[in-house]
C-alpha cells in the first residue's frame, strides 16, 4: 500500500519538488498550507499573506516536527489555533503549545463534542494556561483572517454526534483571492451525508481528506463534489495499517484529485495555491542526525532517566524526552550542551533531591508497574533513542 500511495504522490511531477525550505507563492496575495508529518495525526500551519494560524497540533511528541515547520513556514507567532476535534492525534500538541512562548491571539474549536468534560476540554486548558478562552465554532460562522481579505467558513458541524467526535469535527472551506481549501478534520460518513445535505458548494482546489483516509471516509458522492485538484492526506501506514484507504484514493483520483500523503515527506507537504492552481513541495530534514547520545537507563518509582553521550559535545536545544504513558514531554534548556562523554541525569518531582541534574517539573513520570517507553527525541522530532521501564 504504501509504495502505491509513493506512486501516486509521484504524478505530481512537474508540481511535487523537494526543498529544504517551504515555498511560498508569488505575486498577489499569498497563500500556504503546511501539512506537518506527524504521523497518524494532524497539525496544519495556514498562512495567508501576514497571517498565521495552526489547525491542530498532532500528539506531543510531533513537538519537534510542529516547531521546525513553522520556523520553515517563517512563522514565530500565530494569530490563532483551530482545534478540529478532541482526539489525541490532534489536540495532544495543544499541552506543549499552551506551556511555551508562542504568541497566540486566538483559541477556537467546535461548539459540539463528546467524551470530555468541559472543563478537561483539550482547548478549554491550552487557552486558560494563557488566560484566555475559546470561541465555539459551529455552522454559519466565518472566521476572518486578520486584514487579508480571506475567512475560514465554518460548514460543520451543525448538531451533535454523542457516539463518535470524529464527526463533531471542525469543517471549514478557507476561501481567499487565490482559490479555495476544504478543511475536514477527522470527518467520517455520517458528518459527511449531513454536509452534503446541506446543498453546500463544496468545490475546491486543495482537500485536507478526513480522518488520515481510513475506509470510513470519502463517498464518491463527497469526492464529485469537491472536486479537488490536491488531496492531502496526513497519515502514517505504520502507525494506522489501511491507511490511506485504496478506496478512498481510487475515489478522490477518479473525482481528479492527485493525492499526496504526508508521510512521503521528511518534514510535511507544503501546499501553495495561486490563481486557483496548487503547487505541492515536499519538504525533506536536511540536517543529520545526531550520534552518540544514548538513554542508559531508566528507572521507574525514583523516576530518574540517565542519558549518555558517546560522541562529540552535543548542543540539546529543542530536544525533549517523552513518555508514551502518561503522553508527557520534558524539553531540554535553551543551549544545554551534553559535552562528550558527559552523562546526565533527569529526575522529577518524584525524584530525591540531589539524585538528578536537570528537572522535568512533573511527577510519577516513569510508570512503576506497565509498560512505559522513553524516547529521547531531536530538535526535528526524531527519535534519537528509546528505552522501556522494564515492564
Amino acid at each position: 500500500m504504501g509504495r502505491m500511495i509513493k506512486l501516486l504522490s509521484l504524478l505530481l511531477a512537474g508540481l511535487m519538488l523537494t526543498s529544504c525550505g517551504a515555498g511560498l507563492s508569488e505575486g498577489g496575495q499569498e497563500v500556504a498550507l503546511f501539512a506537518v508529518n506527524v504521523g497518524k495525526g494532524d497539525a496544519l500551519i495556514l498562512r495567508v499573506d501576514g497571517y498565521a494560524c495552526l489547525i491542530d497540533a498532532g500528539r506531543p511528541y510531533a513537538r519537534g516536527r510542529v516547531l521546525s515547520a513553522l520556523q520553515a513556514m517563517d512563522v514565530s507567532a500565530l494569530d490563532a489555533v483551530f482545534l478540529t476535534h478532541t482526539d489525541g492525534d490532534h489536540a495532544g500538541g495543544l499541552g506543549w503549545l499552551s506551556e511555551g512562548d508562542i504568541p497566540v491571539g486566538a483559541w477556537y474549536a467546535p461548539a459540539y463534542y463528546t467524551g470530555v468534560k468541559d472543563e478537561k476540554h483539550p482547548a478549554v486548558k491550552a487557552a486558560a494556561r494563557r488566560g484566555q478562552s475559546v470561541r465555539w465554532l459551529r455552522r454559519g460562522d466565518s472566521v476572518p483572517l486578520g486584514d487579508t481579505g480571506a475567512a475560514l467558513r465554518v460548514l460543520a458541524p451543525d448538531r451533535l454526534f454523542d457516539d463518535e467526535d470524529d464527526n463533531n469535527s471542525l469543517v471549514m472551506m478557507l476561501e481567499t483571492a487565490q482559490g479555495r481549501m476544504l478543511l475536514t478534520g477527522d470527518m467520517e460518513l455520517p458528518e459527511e451525508a449531513v454536509l452534503l445535505g446541506q446543498g453546500d458548494d463544496l468545490s475546491c482546489a486543495v482537500l485536507k481528506v478526513p480522518n488520515h483516509g481510513d475506509d470510513d471516509t470519502v463517498s464518491q458522492a463527497f469526492a464529485d463534489a469537491a472536486r479537488a485538484k490536491v488531496a492531502v492526506i496526513s497519515t502514517d501506514s505504520d502507525e494506522k495499517p489501511g491507511t490511506p484507504d485504496p478506496g478512498v484514493v481510487s475515489r478522490l483520483t477518479t473525482a481528479g484529485a492527485t493525492c499526496c500523503v504526508t508521510q512521503d515527506a521528511g518534514l510535511g507537504l507544503d501546499v501553495t495555491l495561486t490563481g486557483g492552481q496548487p503547487a505541492v513541495t515536499a519538504v525533506d530534514i536536511d540536517a543529520p542526525r545526531a550520534s552518540g547520545v544514548v538513554i542508559r537507563s531508566v528507572v521507574p518509582g525514583d523516576d530518574l532517566i540517565t542519558l549518555r553521550n558517546d560522541g562529540a559535545d552535543c548542543d540539546m536545544t529543542g530536544w525533549y524526552l517523552y513518555s508514551d504513558r502518561g503522553n508527557e514531554l520534558y524539553a531540554f534548556p535553551a543551549g544545554y550542551v551534553l559535552g562528550a562523554g558527559a552523562t546526565v541525569t533527569v529526575g522529577t518531582n518524584s525524584s530525591d533531591d540531589g539524585s538528578y541534574d536537570l528537572l522535568w517539573d512533573d511527577k510519577k513520570v516513569v510508570h512503576k508497574s506497565k509498560r512505559d517507553d522513553i524516547a529521547l527525541f531531536d530538535g526535528w522530532g526524531r527519535i534519537v533513542d528509546a528505552m522501556s521501564n522494564g515492564y
